[in-house]
Formats: structure tokens, sequence, C-alpha cells
């Protein structure tokens, strides 16, 4: 009994020194001040604001009783907005806005608004930012609250949706939503090719490996986890029953119990052979999408606020400044700088890996000629002084100069006397001119290999380059590449080119 008692003692003590606090009282001395925890360590001690003695100190947490009232916390509010698409698709613009989500806490305010209009993103960039809001949370003691705005995304969807989760608390604002994916017209898309490509950017089928990471935030705030799968997880069928004493719940569809009647499908599923990418639209319209009040009815939000202003009334803290954060839109612009230059190495690359093609299939076309079959050629032949035919003979008549030179048409002029480069004289039958030439017929390979080996050769190396070069800004920038193409396909293409110049390169050397 003793050893339980102490271990419940133990756990009493632990949940206290992790609760939000800002009054710390010691347990032995009695001594008390007010202040605010951080998220950092020194010597294996949390960095504690001490607003009584006006500084930082370490301290080992489990010595204080700690209570949470906002006494020595600074009087100030900060606003986090995350409201470009790229803080969820961009590792380094994440965990920037980590950073600051962290920092803002370490500040002491007496609370962080994170204002939320995204239509979706990757899982890791959203795991960077959830997980900064709950080490705030729990490290901190400061309250964090998500605020859906519905600007021009309309809520939060997807990855955007599970980041709430990670908040103390959610306001929606009566036009925003959550869903799995979000609406057609958000952000200016409007054909159906824009939406599907912004699906595979925003609402990929990797996403659903982070359904347990998704239950977790839900189980941690009392929200429904299974709605907090669905956000990611777009394989999930899940239906809104009643039981057999009227009580009304969600439930997946195949784990349904007979006395159970359906009252409504709140999301289809897509099929499991069926990516998002190329899904249908009418399928991907099926998805789990909840309007603001419905949000709040199934306790995915807890409030409808039309405004920052009533968000912050709700929260006690209209009389509190409100400090606006900021500092995304350098990396941000970085960010898009990258993934623009990768766009058009991509674009590059794929005309370089088309006319590599090309060139393949003809240098193939022409090794299976020269081995099969060849064409005739008719060629001539002038016998051993041809080459005076084309260039100058010298004159060896001492009324003329020495150093004097004819061309062609002189050769064949008898009356002026020739010798050749070895004082040799030439003959009349011997210079009688292209009337003495010899036609013969040679077979030889259509097509000149030995060439189009070298121009592959050459823009085999021009495309390594520019796949290494693609390589790089990929490792840089995490999340700066097209859907459906990633750093271990473009190592693997450049592996293949480095081999294929290897192979031309020797065949070249060794003339076959």
């Amino acid at each position: 009994m003793k050893t339980e008692r102490r271990f419940f003692l133990a756990f009493l003590m632990l949940l206290s020194a992790m609760s939000p606090a800002d009054t710390f009282k010691h347990r032995t001395t009695g001594e008390t001040f007010t202040g605010f925890r951080t998220h950092k360590k020194s010597v294996g001690k949390v960095l504690v604001f001490n607003a009584t003695a006006n500084k930082t100190i370490p301290m080992d947490l489990s010595d204080y009783e700690i209570t949470r009232d906002d006494q020595g916390r600074r009087d100030s509010v900060m606003v986090i907005k995350l409201e470009q698409p790229e803080v969820l698709i961009s590792e380094a613009v994440a965990q920037e806005a980590a950073q600051m989500i962290l920092k803002a806490a370490d500040q002491g305010p007496k609370g962080i608004i994170i204002q939320i209009d995204l239509p979706g993103g990757q899982g890791g960039p959203m795991r960077q930012i959830a997980e900064a809001i709950t080490t705030a949370l729990d490290n901190t003691g400061c309250r964090v609250a998500a605020f859906l705005s519905g600007g021009q995304y309309g809520g939060a969807f997807s990855a955007a949706g599970v980041v709430a989760l990670a908040c103390e608390k959610i306001y929606i604002a009566p036009t925003a939503a959550m869903g799995a994916v979000g609406p057609m017209g958000s952000g200016g898309i409007k054909t159906d090719d824009e939406y599907l490509q912004m699906l595979q950017t925003y609402a990929p089928d990797t996403l659903a490996s982070f359904s347990v990471y998704a239950a977790t935030l839900a189980q941690r705030g009392n929200r429904p986890e299974l709605l907090a799968q669905a956000l990611i997880d777009k394989h999930l069928s899940i239906a809104e029953v009643r039981t057999p004493d009227g009580k009304l719940s969600v439930v997946e569809i195949s784990r349904r119990q007979e006395n159970r009647a359906v009252v409504r499908m709140i999301a289809e599923g897509l099929p499991e052979t069926v990516s998002a990418g190329g899904s249908p639209l009418r399928s991907v319209g099926k998805l789990l999408s909840l309007p603001s009040a419905e949000a709040v009815r199934w306790k995915l939000a807890d409030k409808q606020a039309a405004s920052l202003s009533e968000v912050l009334s709700d929260m006690g803290l209209s009389e509190v400044p409100v400090v606006n954060v900021g500092g995304l839109s350098s990396t941000i612009q970085k960010f898009t700088t990258a993934k623009k230059n990768l766009d058009q190495l991509l674009a590059k690359i794929q005309a370089e890996e088309d006319r590599v093609s090309t060139l393949e299939n003809h240098l193939n076309t022409l090794e299976e000629l020269a081995i099969k079959s060849t064409v005739t050629r008719e060629v001539t032949r002038g016998g051993q002084y041809e080459n005076y035919r084309r260039g100058t003979v010298r004159l060896i008549d001492s009324d003329r100069l020495w150093d004097r030179y004819y061309n062609e048409r002189d050769s064949g002029n008898t009356d002026i006397p020739l010798q050749d480069r070895y004082g040799r004289e030439i003959t009349t039958r011997e210079r009688s001119g292209p009337q003495a030439r010899e036609k013969v017929v040679e077979e030889q390979p259509t097509g000149n290999i030995d060439d189009i080996r070298r121009q592959l050769i050459t823009l085999t190396a021009e495309m390594i380059a520019d796949y290494q070069r693609a390589i790089g800004l990929a490792r840089r920038w995490p999340g700066a590449l097209p859907a459906g193409i990633s750093l271990e396909t473009l190592q693997k293409n450049l592996l293949s080119a480095q081999t294929l110049l290897t192979i031309q390169q020797r065949r070249l050397m060794q003339g076959y």
C-alpha cells in the first residue's frame, strides 16, 4: 500500500509539473513567485522566467507546486497566420513556422492564436508544426487556440485540419469548413485538371500513414478519432448511425453493428486501388466535408467565431494587445524560387530524355543496318594523281615562274610540262584529267555511327549535370518537387543516365 501511495503521489507531482502554470510555490520553503516556463532546458533543468526577480533561471519543476493563473505572464496575445499553401508543402517553411510558435510561447504571452486557412499539405511539414504546438502547450503552459478563418481556401483541409487538432481549442468561422479535400473554387482552382493537381499536392495518399498520429491528437483533445483520421485517410467510409436508445454516433461502415441504423453517410471512401490523383471528381465529392456547424456538432471544432475579435472575447483576452507574428515571407519566396527553378530543370531534362531516346533508336537502327545490310554508293577514283585535280601542280617550264601553281584545268593542258612533288615528270596519260577517272562500287552502312554516338554522349553528359542540379535543389528544398516525382526517382534516373554514358563512351573508344 505504501509503495502504491508513493507511486500515486509521484504521479500527481508529475501531472502538476506538466500542467499549464504561472504561479510557482516551493514545496519545502513555501517560496512563491510568478512567471512562466519556456520549452528550453539548461543542465537538465527547465528555464523559467521569474517575473518577480525579472530574470530567467534553470529550475527543477518537481520541487514546485505550479498553478495556472496568468500571473507573471506578459500582457500580449501572439497571432500567427498560416495562410500560405507553402507552409505545409515545404519542410523549410514548416520548420520556420514551428520555430515561430515555440519562440512566441517562450516569450510568455497570455495566449497564442494560430489562424489557419489552408488547402492541405504533406505529412512531414504537418507533423513539424503540430508537434511545435503540443510542445508549446505541454512545456510552456501557454494557451494555444486555432482559428479557422475561412478565407481564400475555405477552411482547414487534409493536413491543415490535423494541425488544428493539435491546438487546445478550435474556433471556426461560419463560412469555413473542415474536410479531406478543399472545395474546387478555393485558391482560384477552376478546371478539373487543376483540381486533380491540387489533390495530388495537398491531399496525397501518403498522408494516410499519419492517421494514427491524427487519432492521437484527437484523443488528446477529446475529439472524435475516426473523423480526425478521415481528414487524411481518403479510404475511410464513415456513417452516422442511431443506436437502439436513440443516440447518434459515427462509425466506420465496415464495423457497424446490426442494431445500429444508418442515418446518413458522412464519408464514402475511395476504393483502395484508386489513387486520389487519378480518381473521378464525383468520387472526391463524397469524401469527408464538414461545414462549420457540422464540425462543431461532431466536436471536431469547439465553437463558431466570425472574427478574431470573437475568438479573443471567448478566451477572455479582448483587452489584451495583439501582436501579429511575421517572418515566413522570405523563406516562402526562396522556396517558390527553388520550386520554379526545379520545374524548369525538370522540363529541360524531359526534353533531353526525349532527344536521348530518339538518338538511341537511331543508333540502334544504324547498328542493325551495319550488321544485316548495306547500301550501294558510287565513288570516283582518279589514280595516283587524283589530288592534283583538287589542288595545284608546279610548272617545270624554265620560261615560266618556278613557284607558279595551276589548278585542275591547267593539269589537263599537255603543252604545260608538269612534275610531281618528288620531281617525276607527269605523263600525258596520267594527267589526262577527269576523263580518265575510274568508277567503282563500294558497300557502306548508312549514316555515321560514331557521329551519332558522340551526339548521344554530349547530350547524356548535359542531362546528368541537370539531374545533379535538380537533386541538389530537391534536397535543399524538400517539397519543391512536383506531385508524383520523388527524390528517389531522380536518383534512379541519374544512375541510369550515368550507366548509359559509360557504355557509349566505351563503345566509341573501342569502335563498336
